[in-house]
């Protein structure tokens, strides 16, 4: 008797657990299963994001202006301007960055 529940108790595992088919032919996806869906970022994701976009505007201002004042012909000007701000600018924006102004200066 229980190896015939055992039997039957197999039977239904496997039944449940195999692959099921699947139509031959693929329904068309409705409308608004095609349209792309917005991300939700959470907030840290939003100010992570918008510190990026900071530092590289900051960082191709920087550069800009470096490139203007060093002259046609003062390479080691720019090279050493750019590696300054390469470093620089990202370091202070991380340390001043407060977007909603938990710390009082």
């Amino acid at each position: 008797m229980s190896k015939e529940k055992a039997r039957r108790r197999a039977e239904e595992r496997a039944k449940k657990n195999a692959p099921k088919a699947r139509p031959a032919e693929k329904p068309a996806p409705a409308a608004s299963a095609t349209k792309k869906k917005t991300v939700r970022r959470s907030a840290r994701e939003q100010r992570r994001r918008r510190r990026v976009w900071v530092i590289g505007g900051i960082w191709l201002a920087a550069n800009a202006v470096i490139w203007i004042v060093s002259g046609a012909g003062n390479w080691e000007a720019k090279w050493l301007g750019l590696t300054l701000t390469t470093i620089l600018v990202p370091l202070i924006v991380w340390l001043v960055w407060d977007p909603e102004g938990r710390v009082d200066l």
